[in-house]
C-alpha cells in the first residue's frame, strides 16, 4: 500500500491503487516508453538494447524490450498496461529462444542502431562499445576490454532472462512460472507495476512478486554455481592459449602481415626482431611478451599499440585487441585469437 503524508497536519492519506486504463495510460505509447527512458521503472538496473524487436526470421512478431543485465545476460521484457493474459510467458518464452542466438558484436550494432534512430544521434561502434564496458560488471569484461573496431569485448551469456512486467498475475501465469522456476531452473521474473493518483502526478511502483524477495537469493547463489561449473573451462585468451598447450613460455610470435598499414614504410620481414615477440608465460597486465626489438616487456595489446604508432602514429588509447595482431608460425601463422575461437590444443 502506498500512503501519503502531510508533514504539517501528520494526516494520513492511503491512495487507492488504479488500473491504468482508468488512468488512460496507454501500454506502448506510456508505460513502454517510460520502460524505456527509465529502465529502473521495471525493477531493477538493465541497459535497453532496443524496442519492439523483430529481427526474427520469417515472424511478424516484436518483442517488447531487449535489454542486458549488469551480469552479461540478455534481458527479455514483456510489458502489459493491466494484467498479464494467459500466453505473455509463452510468448516471452518463445522470444528468449528466439534471442539466445545473438552475439554480444550484434546487440551492440542492435544498440547502435535503436538509439541512433531514436534520438537522432550517430553513436560510433567506440561509444557504443565504452557504454557496454562500462554498463557491465568488470568480471563479464574480457582482459581485453574492446574489439578491433571499437565493440566491448565481453562473452555474452547464451541463456536470456526473462522479465515479465504487468499490473497484475493470475493463478494461469504463476504457476507456469513458478514450475519452470522450481523444475528447470529458469530465470524468469514476475515484476508487478502498480499505479496511484496524487495531486495529479501518476505514482508507480515496482514490485518483484516471483520469485518472491525471501527466495532470490538462495536462486542466485544457485545459478551462480551452475554458471561457474558450466564455464570452469572457460578463460581469458592467453591463459587459455597457455593452458592448452598453444602456446609456452619462450615462444616467438609474428605480427601478422595482413595488419600492417598500408602506409607504413617499414617492410614486414618475419625474420626481424621488429616483428617478433617472445611469450613470456606471465599473465599479469603488462607483462605477456618481450619485444626482440626492444627487450622491454608488453601485454599483446601494449605492444600492438606500440607497434603501430611507431609505423603510423596511430593514437596509442585507440581500442584494439592484441590477440588479433599476432600469429603463430608452429599452427600455419593463424593468428592467437583465431586460435582461442576456435579451441585449438597442442594435440591438435
Amino acid at each position: 500500500m502506498i500512503f501519503s503524508v502531510d508533514q504539517d497536519s501528520d494526516e494520513l492519506e492511503r491512495l487507492p491503487e488504479e488500473e491504468f486504463s482508468e488512468l488512460d495510460i496507454l501500454e506502448r505509447e506510456d508505460f513502454q516508453e517510460w520502460a524505456i527512458e527509465e529502465p529502473q521503472v521495471l525493477g531493477e538496473e538493465l541497459l535497453v538494447i532496443t524496442s519492439e524487436y523483430a529481427k526474427f526470421a520469417d515472424l511478424r512478431e516484436r518483442l517488447d524490450i531487449l535489454a542486458i543485465d549488469p551480469n552479461g545476460k540478455l534481458v527479455v521484457a514483456e510489458l502489459k498496461r493491466d494484467k498479464a493474459d494467459q500466453t505473455t510467458d509463452l510468448q516471452a518464452i518463445k522470444y528468449a529462444s528466439y534471442c539466445a542466438t545473438l552475439t554480444a558484436e550484434e546487440i551492440q550494432k542492435d544498440y547502435r542502431d535503436f538509439w541512433n534512430d531514436r534520438n537522432e544521434d550517430e553513436f560510433t561502434p567506440e561509444e557504443v562499445g565504452e557504454t557496454f564496458a562500462e554498463f557491465l560488471n568488470q568480471s563479464v569484461i574480457d582482459e581485453v576490454p574492446y574489439m578491433d573496431d571499437g565493440w566491448a569485448n565481453f562473452e555474452l551469456d547464451d541463456t536470456p532472462r526473462i522479465l515479465l512486467v504487468a499490473g497484475s498475475f493470475g493463478p494461469e501465469i504463476t504457476s507456469p512460472v513458478m514450475w519452470l522456476i522450481e523444475e528447470y531452473d529458469m530465470d524468469i521474473t514476475c515484476t508487478r507495476i502498480q499505479a496511484y493518483e496524487h495531486r495529479d502526478r501518476v505514482i508507480l511502483n515496482s514490485q518483484q512478486v516471483i520469485p518472491i524477495p525471501e527466495a532470490e537469493q538462495y536462486l542466485t547463489k544457485r545459478r551462480e554455481k551452475q554458471e561457474k561449473q558450466k564455464q570452469s573451462s572457460v578463460t581469458f585468451t592467453l591463459p587459455a592459449l597457455l593452458e592448452r598447450g598453444v602456446v609456452e613460455q619462450g615462444d616467438i610470435v609474428v605480427f601478422d602481415e595482413s595488419k600492417v598499414p598500408d602506409e607504413s614504410e617499414r617492410e614486414w620481414d618475419p625474420s626481424a626482431e621488429y616483428w617478433r615477440a617472445r611469450v613470456t608465460g606471465m599473465t599479469g597486465q603488462q607483462n605477456n611478451l618481450e619485444w626482440l626489438e626492444n627487450g622491454e616487456q608488453y601485454s599483446f595489446t601494449g605492444l600492438t599499440r606500440e607497434i603501430l604508432n611507431r609505423l603510423v602514429g596511430r593514437d596509442k588509447n585507440k581500442p584494439l585487441n592484441g590477440y588479433a595482431y599476432w600469429t603463430h608460425p608452429e599452427f600455419g601463422d593463424r593468428t592467437l585469437l583465431n586460435l582461442r575461437e576456435a579451441d585449438e590444443t597442442a594435440d591438435d
